[in-house]
């Protein structure tokens, strides 16, 4: 929370900001430069000459003469002064004058750069434990004034300001300055409501009593789960007392009476404090989950907290106490849940909803992170934050490279209850990865856990979930749960169990996951194209601004296609009603905003134009050759279709949008070449038709994987059908005889020998493929023939004469020591010599 400073505040700010960092010049005439006249001479009278050339355009400014003005301004940033110097103006000038001028369409451009570069050295300078300490130095001061500004910025500090000021929360010597301390944070609200909550970890009462104080004072429900535990479980009866009395004030400020309980012995406890409540355990629950699922409020929270996480460390000095790090901001969310669901864990060790939370957690950042990186390394734009960088995304993933395992150790159990919760929180992304970390049959305990064909759907069973997932909405889930549940006992007879495999056909035909985001105010027209579009087999995500819109893109880039409304209102508006201009509130500058992006740039725009015939010409003028395409509301899915299909003909989307499409395809086939087909209980030959159909086109991936499960299901009961369509197998590898890679070529021969190797077109196949180059396609072309279903023994004999190995002379040892041909060598005469005369006195006796 900030507070307007009068003129002669104003003037004071400059006047101790600057003597702060060491601004000369400042402290005299300067810091009136705002509201008295900015006479060259007398401002910069030390000044360099960008100090003076900065002057001048003020002072045509003053005369009156903006065009002049902006050419001096822009001819001092030639000069290329440091951001401090321009900060110093910045001051010098004050923020009033500075608006007023850039109010001048002339003077506009080069007064947002000189902004921008003052905030940039602003934002440094705020960093600074140095000039943090200054400023708290200045609670103390005799003026009021110079107090109500040292108080003014270091809420504008932020949190970076509240581990010093927590220091002093507990500095018993000088009570004013707590006080000071005390306003300070209060100020600040909600943005020193994380690191306060971190700071009730010290071991100092007191400390802890004047921070829960504070926390009253702000009045934000974040801080209950910490606040329930120390009321519940705290030694002092003075802090249950404290925490009981915040817990009620936080109460009343959020309306919330129901949350909290009396502590024990706590005397004053209001009537709101001693309602019925969920207890501190429940507490950290519901906020992990919130933080989970993040959303617009912990959007802002992040950007508020500057994307810092906390850390109490008792054996710090001072402010060192409470520590903190910088963390990606696509990651805050998630880290912050972690944070609270280790605490939970740690504080509540019976409460059991916590692990499949947290496996959930640990799984989102695993999927966000590796997501992220095969985007950044298609990027071609400049990063904007340092967490968007290839390198640093990269970091993020090796560092994350065994979180899996920590999902994997809780359990069968709590994995289902982890899928549920990310599938109700709309995170199926992550639904996805936990479906996979269960295809393990041994880890999963499908006999015990999930539900029998007698049972159904019922909530005591917790694999219950998966087989439910095989109905969802969302055919990333559906797929996900027909992949998982292919990999378990085959003879399992579970409820949905028919479900599994047209599940796995449709998703080996996938040919795109496409993902579309859909931007309008009227929830009614957001929820008709969510429905049209998921009938049309689109995965969808519904935003009713701009804003929402780029918050989905950080949690999520990859979106395939974009509908905007085109008569998007605006909403957001200051103090005095009027709109304020920002891109996100109007579909003509969103577009424009979404061009610009790095996670957009590629992304096809569609725009949603009203039944308001002139309203819909209109937007249609202004965007026409800026989108891809217009559709008209109400939504029709047929349409939609069609304008998302047309535009992404001509798209040049990342190929990590392509490659997750042919990943989930991939995925399936492997699930079903790993199905047993002379134990299953499924229909494997009903996935025939579609495992042919992707073995001309598809990724040569994809496509090994599907011949080899073609040749699975060409096994199983019902596969004679299957068999029937070794001509066409055939004829595909024909007519791509000359360009198959190894891999590819050998997946073919293997699925000719399941299917009939004794074809006459197969025969020829793999006849020439025993004599392949790859010793793994001529080691499959062998073994393919002896799949044959039936004898043909004149086929083995032709394929045996051609096979033949002339390798007689190979192991009989060196002939090194024989002569030319009839002649034998001396050795040789001496033991041929030595024999006979051996044997002619064996014949005299």
């Amino acid at each position: 929370m900030s507070m307007k400073l009068t003129p002669s505040l104003t003037r004071l700010a400059a006047l101790l900001l600057a003597g702060s960092i060491g601004i000369p010049g400042v402290a005299g005439p300067m810091a009136a430069a705002g509201e008295a006249g900015f006479a060259q001479d007398e401002r910069f009278a030390d000044a360099d000459e960008a100090r003076e050339v900065l002057a001048e355009g003020v002072n045509l400014y003053r005369a009156g003469r903006s065009e002049q003005a902006a050419v001096k301004l822009r001819d001092a940033l030639k000069l290329k002064p440091d951001n401090k110097l321009i900060y110093e103006f910045y001051l010098a000038v004050g923020d009033r004058l500075l608006w007023e001028m850039q109010e001048d369409d002339r003077l506009e451009d080069v007064l947002k750069d000189i902004r921008r570069r003052a905030w940039i050295y602003q934002k440094q300078l705020r960093r600074s434990d140095e000039y943090i300490l200054i400023l708290i130095s200045k609670l103390e001061a005799a003026s009021e004034d110079e107090r109500l500004v040292a108080t003014n910025e270091l809420v504008a500090v932020g949190p970076l300001a509240v581990p010093h000021l927590v220091a002093k929360l507990g500095d018993n010597r000088q009570d004013d300055l707590r006080i000071n301390a005390r306003v300070v944070l209060t100020k600040m609200g909600y943005r020193a409501v994380v690191p306060l909550c971190e700071a009730l970890n010290a071991k100092e009462d007191r400390l802890v009593g004047s921070v829960a104080t504070v926390l009253a004072d702000i009045g934000d429900a974040r801080a209950l789960p910490k606040l329930l535990h120390l009321q519940e479980s705290s030694a002092s009866e003075t802090v249950r007392r404290v925490a009981a009395n915040t817990i009620a004030a936080i109460q009343r400020n959020a309306g919330t009476a129901q949350i909290a309980k009396p502590a024990a012995g706590a005397k004053d406890a209001t009537p709101a404090a001693a309602a019925p409540t969920a207890s501190g355990e429940r507490a950290y629950f519901v906020e992990a989950l919130r933080y989970f699922r993040d959303g617009g409020a912990v959007r802002d929270e992040m950007i508020a907290n500057e994307s810092l996480m906390w850390r109490w460390d008792e054996a710090g000095e001072g402010a060192k106490k409470l520590g903190y790090q910088r963390v990606p901001r696509y990651a805050w969310n998630e880290l912050m849940a972690e944070e609270l669901l280790y605490d939970g864990a740690v504080n509540y060790p019976e409460f059991a909803g916590y692990y499949p939370l947290l496996a959930a957690t640990l799984s989102a950042q695993d999927v966000e992170a590796t997501q992220r990186h095969a985007l950044a390394k298609e990027r071609t734009t400049p990063v904007r934050h340092p967490d968007e960088a290839l390198d640093a995304i990269a970091e993020r993933v090796k560092d994350l490279s065994e979180i899996g395992h920590r999902v994997l150790l809780v359990g069968p159990e709590h994995l289902y209850r982890a899928v549920q919760q990310a599938i109700v929180s709309e995170r199926y992304d992550v639904a996805v990865n936990l479906m996979r970390a269960l295809q393990d049959r041994y880890l999963t305990d499908a006999d015990r856990l999930l539900p029998s064909k007698v049972e159904g759907l019922t909530s005591d069973k917790p694999g219950t979930v998966l087989v439910a997932a095989l109905d969802h909405g969302e055919k990333m889930v559906r797929y996900a749960a027909a992949t998982t549940l292919a990999h378990l006992d085959p003879t399992l007879q579970f409820f949905n169990a028919e479900k599994v495999i047209p599940n796995l056909s449709d998703a080996v035909g996938e040919w795109g996951m496409r993902v579309v985001a859909v931007v309008d105010q009227d929830y009614r027209q957001r929820n008709t194209a969510r429905d049209q579009l998921q009938r049309q087999g689109y995965l969808v995500v519904t935003c009713e601004n701009g804003f929402e819109l780029m918050q989905r893109l950080e949690e999520s880039p990859i979106k395939d296609a974009i509908i905007i409304a085109g008569d998007l209102l605006p909403e957001l508006r200051d103090e005095y009603g009027s709109s304020i201009d920002v891109p996100e509130q109007r579909a003509i500058t969103l577009v424009e905003k979404l061009k610009k992006d790095w996670r957009a740039e590629k992304t096809p725009i569609i725009i949603s134009i009203p039944e308001n015939a002139k309203l819909a010409a209109d937007i249609q003028t202004a965007l026409e050759g800026k989108v891809e395409a217009f559709v008209a509301k109400p939504f029709n899915g047929t349409e939609l279709e069609g304008a998302i299909e047309n535009a992404l003909k001509t798209a040049q989307l990342p190929n990590v949008n392509r490659e997750q499409a042919e990943d989930v395809s991939r995925r399936a086939a492997l699930a079903l070449a790993a199905i047993d087909p002379a134990r299953s209980q499924f229909d494997l030959a009903a996935a025939g038709p579609a495992l042919i159909e992707t073995i001309d086109s598809r990724a040569d991936t994809l496509r090994v994987e599907s011949l080899r499960a073609l040749g699975i299901a060409a096994q199983a009961p019902g596969g004679a059908a299957i068999k029937g369509q070794v001509a066409r197998v055939a004829d595909v590898y024909g007519t791509q005889d000359a360009t198959l890679p190894a891999d590819v070529r050998a997946a073919f021969v293997y699925a000719l020998g399941q299917l009939d190797p004794l074809n006459e077109a197969a025969f020829a196949i793999l006849k020439k493929a025993m004599q392949h180059d790859d010793a793994a396609v001529r080691a499959e072309a062998h073994r393919a023939l002896g799949h044959a279903d039936q004898r043909n023994d004149a086929l083995i004999r032709d394929a045996l004469v051609q096979q033949r190995l002339d390798q007689r002379k190979s192991g009989a040892g060196k002939d090194a020591d024989l002569g030319p041909a009839g002649a034998l060598g001396a050795d040789a005469e001496s033991a041929l010599g030595a024999g006979a005369g051996a044997a002619d006195a064996e014949e005299a006796q």
